[in-house]
């Protein structure tokens, strides 16, 4: 008895161990009043999400099951999400990523203390708020979202504009 706990208890630390040691690092790619447009280009003609969020922000760790979810259930959808910390947060934005896991998405920061001119890029009405999420459909006509975002809600959006899967 003690020894099948003993080996189930290894086994589990082993696996862990692997899984930390095999854990891709975090890119971080700097967000700033250009980027909205760079991204808006890549995803031209289809689709994707822009969500903004940070490490302070306790509806943001939610969040994060969420986006791994969703991008698990719809993988043709880009989502893009944005850490609105300081551009100096790289250590602790990674080890967020890290540790909350929203799945394989797009991760950028914040990358101008400056950032009333890089949320007036990406709408003028913005004011700060998070999470903030951005819905562009594949025409790019946009709905924004403040707060912690309406699972129901979400899953809709990605039914309406999820392109068909290729047969293959």
């Amino acid at each position: 008895m003690i020894a099948s706990i003993l080996r189930l208890l290894i086994g589990a630390l082993l696996a862990l161990a692997l899984n930390v040691a095999l854990a891709a690092p975090v890119e971080l790619r700097p967000f700033d009043a250009k980027s909205m447009d760079a991204i808006r280009a890549a995803n031209a003609g289809k689709p994707f999400v822009l969500a903004f969020w940070s490490t302070t922000c306790e509806p943001c760790r939610r969040e994060m099951a969420l986006w791994r979810a969703l991008r698990t259930r719809y993988p043709q959808v880009p989502i893009v999400l944005v850490a609105a910390d300081s551009p100096g947060e790289q250590a602790p934005v990674a080890a967020f990523l890290l540790r909350y896991n929203p799945g394989p998405v797009e991760h950028w920061l914040f990358a101008d203390d400056f950032v009333e001119r890089v949320r007036y890029s990406v709408d003028r009405g913005w004011r700060g708020e998070l999470p903030r999420t951005y819905f562009f459909d594949a025409a790019h006509a946009v709905e924004a979202r403040s707060g912690l975002l309406d699972r129901r809600w979400a899953e809709q959006w990605f039914k309406r504009n999820a392109p068909p899967r290729r047969r293959g």
